[in-house]
């Protein structure tokens, strides 16, 4: 008995032919979603890597700058942990570089409706830092929250608060900064945060956010005269809040004439100029700072540029210098670029913190200006201050994924 031969339902080169089809027809879908993945990406953009580089060599300059001017201090302070305020930092550097790659990810816009809601929060962490059991206290100023593992320092988060505010309410309403009415919202605005901190004693951050919150308004067009007349006035109020304290007085006395009592209130400033003018030209050598060893009190944080100074010279504290400027240039051309009002004005606010800052600072040391406690970026130390000014490195790098000239 013949067996009959099982036929397949379809000949093999039907199958066949059939079969290939459809894997044209995947590899075409695959290749369309890939073109309009591509597409979005290109559209997006790539991030500024200038400004991505110039943010990472001031931050590893300022870690290596922080393990040299904080090792003598911490080694007294802490029973032999030479590293305890490096490690910290390195550690929330890590932190901050981790969330500036994140945000620079997510797009700035999405920020803009959490303005309103964000500088609330920052005015109520504000007011939290003034009730005793909440805010912690150190050297006659209450200006952290302690969150148990670290403390937590909420003028840094209003930093970016008030550029974010600021840049949201600006972009939508320029109309307002021709108007005497509309400007005197802002500056209440100005007021509810600059007072809750000068309350904590802390009048270099009310400088920065008040000078942060200018910068916008002005480029923003607001009315020049009257940019001026408040700004008068908000100067006049912070030199008599300042005035009532007195440690705070007794710095602006000394600022001007510091060797009058070179053993008390002119003592820090002296040593800071000793250390600057005995690192010369080219310094005594990286490590080798005098001043460190208990003579500039406090060498790692608001008068670190001093130890700068004294280690790299005039050569590299110039280098420095000229780095901080490169970073702010390159930033304003981000701004610049920007496809719209917010992101511009939103890079201007982040990058004049910088600005302002690093300009205070060094006038500080130097004796340029009185003493305001004022922190250098990326090198005074601070977790909260290097992990947030990352964080907002990292926004500046989304705006500038998404300049005009790559749209």
């Amino acid at each position: 008995m013949a067996v009959k031969a099982i036929r397949p339902n379809e000949p093999p080169k039907k199958a066949k032919k059939k079969a290939g089809n459809l894997k044209k027809k995947i590899k075409k879908s695959k290749s369309g979603i890939m073109s309009a993945f591509n597409a979005r990406s290109k559209a997006i953009g790539e991030i500024d890597y200038t400004f991505l580089l110039l943010t990472a060599v001031l931050t590893i300059i300022g870690l290596v700058m922080l393990l040299s001017a904080s090792t003598p201090t911490a080694n007294i302070k802490f029973s032999g942990r030479s590293y305890y305020f490096f490690i910290r930092q390195f550690v929330f550097a890590i932190m901050g570089a981790i969330f500036m790659y994140m945000v620079s990810l997510v797009d700035y816009h999405k920020y803009k409706k959490y303005a309103n809601v964000g500088i609330l929060v920052g005015i109520i962490l504000l007011v939290l830092v003034l009730i005793p059991g909440i805010g912690v206290a150190r050297n006659g100023s209450r200006r952290w929250i302690n969150l148990g593992i670290t403390d937590f320092q909420p003028t840094e988060l209003v930093k970016f608060l008030i550029a974010l505010f600021f840049a949201s309410s600006i972009a939508d309403r320029r109309y307002d900064l021709k108007t005497l009415d509309g400007l005197v919202k802002y500056g209440l605005w100005i007021l509810a945060i600059a007072v809750p901190i000068l309350l904590e004693t802390h009048l270099s951050g009310a400088i920065v956010i008040c000078g942060i919150a200018i910068c916008l308004l002005i480029v923003g067009g607001a009315n020049i005269k009257y940019i001026v007349t408040g700004g008068l006035g908000l100067l006049g109020a912070g030199a008599a809040v300042a005035m009532l304290i007195p440690s705070r007085a007794a710095r602006l006395i000394s600022f001007w004439h510091p060797f009058d009592d070179p053993q008390g209130k002119g003592y820090q400033i002296i040593q800071s100029l000793y250390a600057i003018g005995s690192g010369g030209l080219f310094g005594r050598g990286l490590g080798d700072s005098m001043q460190k060893y208990s003579y500039l009190p406090e060498p790692y944080n608001d008068f670190i540029f001093s130890i700068v100074s004294e280690e790299l010279g005039f050569v590299g504290a110039a280098f420095i210098i000229l780095l901080f400027a490169l970073l702010i240039i390159r930033g304003m051309k981000i701004a610049h670029e920007a496809p719209d009002a917010f992101g511009m004005l939103l890079a201007i606010g982040i990058m004049s913190q910088i600005a302002i800052q690093t300009i205070l600072n060094i006038a500080v040391v130097t004796s340029s200006v009185p003493n305001t406690g004022v922190t250098l970026p990326f090198f005074s130390y601070g977790g909260t201050a290097v992990m947030m000014l990352l964080m907002e490195m990292g926004v500046v790098l989304n705006i500038s994924r998404q300049s005009r000239n790559k749209l």
